[in-house]
């Protein structure tokens, strides 16, 4: 069974991702982000990343296409109740439901530990 990675923002549980992906050697993973009760994905990340001075790295209303830098209030939590630690996640993604995030700073041990699939795959341990 693959795990999920709880996702909050600003306390509140938004969704999940199972992190399907990463780039080892720079501590990334990342993966497609299944929200969870929100209307307009594009509105509800704009208007937060606005009301808290985030920045964006992109924003293309027509097609609600946004990018944004680190959310200091989105927070990735293990389904036991355990944060997941590094710098912080980054949105990217267009409506209706094609959303990702990135995680930056997953030390080594925790690829090794808790990401191993992505780590062997990496250094060929496969």
């Amino acid at each position: 069974m693959e795990k999920r990675y709880i996702l909050k923002l600003d306390n509140e549980i938004i969704g999940y991702t199972k992190f399907e992906h990463a780039d080892v050697s720079m501590g990334v993973i990342h993966g497609k982000v299944m929200l969870e009760g929100i209307f307009s994905p594009y509105a509800f990340f704009r208007d937060h990343c606005v009301k808290f001075n985030v920045q964006i790295n992109s924003d293309f209303q027509k097609e609600k296409f946004i990018s944004t830098q680190i959310i200091p209030q989105l927070e990735i939590f293990f389904e036991n109740g355990d944060q997941l630690k590094g710098w912080g996640g980054a949105i990217a993604g267009m409506e209706p439901d094609d959303f990702e995030i990135d995680f930056y700073g997953i030390t080594s041990e925790m690829m090794q530990t808790e990401f191993n699939h992505h780590f062997a795959k990496y250094y060929g341990d496969e």
